[in-house]
């Protein structure tokens, strides 16, 4: 009879125990949802629009967008009037929208003048032409007789005529009835849509060429200006792991002393103290715009805007009172009796914290490190109200990144979002050791 009532029970907390592990795991989806899309935005080529279609594989995946933000790439501007290009996929668009032309393993020639961006480029044979250096770095031909580049992307800057292509493949889109184009060599697919294979054709009217893992040739080319873009990260990141690392020393120095004082020694409004505050911290936070205003000010008199030494000194003058407070209450598990045993053996204050009380509250302490850390990385206002832009971290880069939604890159800016995120996650991952688990705090003997 008993074994009866006992298989329903457990029965029942199985189901349950399998219904919490499904809530668990959702929340925990929803939790990482934002996490996974950026990641898999990140994989994608430049350029490719945010949607809200979610692509668990994406078709194409590639880390040039990490590339660019670590390390940067060479982009040139080059005017020509002689081009050939070679290309494993192209498209040209007419400048009238009449037309669209995809093309696949394409040779392009033309005789134009025309610019042309190419992206992530590097210079395979020249003849002639006057060379300089720009102070920042830019490389400048003027006048070369000759110039063959290996290029990532293709773009002409308008739309250039008088073309002759040649392509294993070629898709036609059309949005006109009158398109200047010879399309009796094509296969009609749809209303709109013409193909054919092996194709050699001339294109009078031109349009803007595209060019995707192409070679570009020029002859008698007017200039080349190629320049580094991109790889702005590691600088802003170094200034970020600055003021974060320093915010984590400051706030340390202050803290363990003041945990310190307020767990072991008894003065004159110990209770209401810290309280008082901590309250008081919370209040003029609560203030807003008016504290940053009377900081601002205060900070432009003393001669300290735009220094990034002031940051981490003002970081973790805020986060004093809570921290302090989290670190006491962690000590106040520890019993005295290790202080008494450390001052009978002659210790003064400062080596029972060294020695006896910082090795027992590593928890606390990484506790502590990871919220000053955390703040030191991410504060925002403070850094973007107070520097200038030679002195910007990650998170202010970050947020010009947004200052033009038409033009920004989705992709770089979830690349850069998860490196920037990279740092907090490494420091959970080597402290998660001390927070979990508790270090032995009864160690002596009665």
């Amino acid at each position: 009879m008993k074994l009866k009532v006992e298989l329903p029970k457990r029965k029942d907390e199985l189901l349950k125990s399998f219904a919490l592990t499904l809530l668990a795991l959702f929340v925990l989806a929803i939790l990482l949802f934002p996490v996974y899309y950026m990641a898999m935005l990140s994989v994608k080529p430049s350029g490719t629009l945010a949607t809200t279609e979610i692509d668990l594989i994406p078709d194409k995946v590639t880390f040039s967008n990490y590339r660019d933000l670590l390390f940067g790439h060479t982009e040139g501007l080059i005017k020509t009037t002689n081009f050939e290009i070679n290309a494993k996929q192209g498209i040209i668009k007419d400048s009238l929208n009449r037309y669209e032309i995809e093309l696949h393993e394409a040779r392009i020639v033309g005789s134009y003048s025309s610019r042309f961006t190419l992206i992530d480029t590097e210079i395979l044979e020249r003849k002639g032409g006057e060379e300089r250096q720009e102070p920042d770095g830019t490389q400048i031909i003027v006048g070369g007789e000759s110039i063959k580049l290996n290029a990532n992307r293709i773009e002409s800057t308008g739309g250039v005529k008088n073309l002759k292509v040649s392509a294993q493949k070629v898709i036609i889109t059309v949005s006109s009835n009158e398109v200047p184009l010879d399309l009796s060599k094509f296969t009609k697919i749809n209303e709109n849509t013409y193909e054919a294979q092996s194709v050699e054709m001339e294109i009078k009217e031109g349009g803007i060429i595209t060019a995707e893992e192409a070679t570009f040739t020029a002859t008698n080319f007017a200039f080349i200006r190629l320049a580094k873009v991109g790889g702005e990260v590691p600088d802003y990141m170094k200034r970020s792991l600055l003021i974060a690392s320093l915010t984590v020393i400051l706030t340390l120095l202050f803290v363990i002393p003041s945990a310190y004082a307020f767990s072991r020694l008894k003065f004159f409004g110990r209770e209401h103290v810290l309280y008082f505050y901590l309250m008081f911290t919370q209040v003029a936070g609560g203030l807003g715009i008016a504290g940053l205003v009377a900081l601002y000010g205060m900070l432009v008199k003393l001669h300290l805007t735009n220094n990034i030494f002031v940051l981490p000194v003002i970081y973790a003058a805020g986060g004093v009172p809570f921290n302090t407070w989290l670190l006491k209450s962690y000590l106040d598990s520890i019993p005295p009796d290790f202080d008494e045993a450390a001052l009978v053996d002659g210790a003064n204050y400062l080596q029972i914290i060294r020695h006896v009380l910082i090795p027992m509250a590593l928890p606390g302490l990484a506790t502590v490190a990871i919220f000053a850390f955390i703040g030191g990385w991410t504060e925002l206002i403070l850094a973007n109200l107070l520097l200038n832009q030679e002195n910007y971290p990650l998170t202010v880069w970050l947020y010009t990144m947004l200052a033009n939604l038409r033009s920004i890159s989705w992709n770089q800016f979830a690349a850069a979002a998860l490196v920037f995120a990279l740092p907090v996650f490494i420091m959970f991952l080597l402290a998660q050791n001390y927070v979990r688990s508790g270090l032995t705090l009864g160690g002596l003997k009665e």
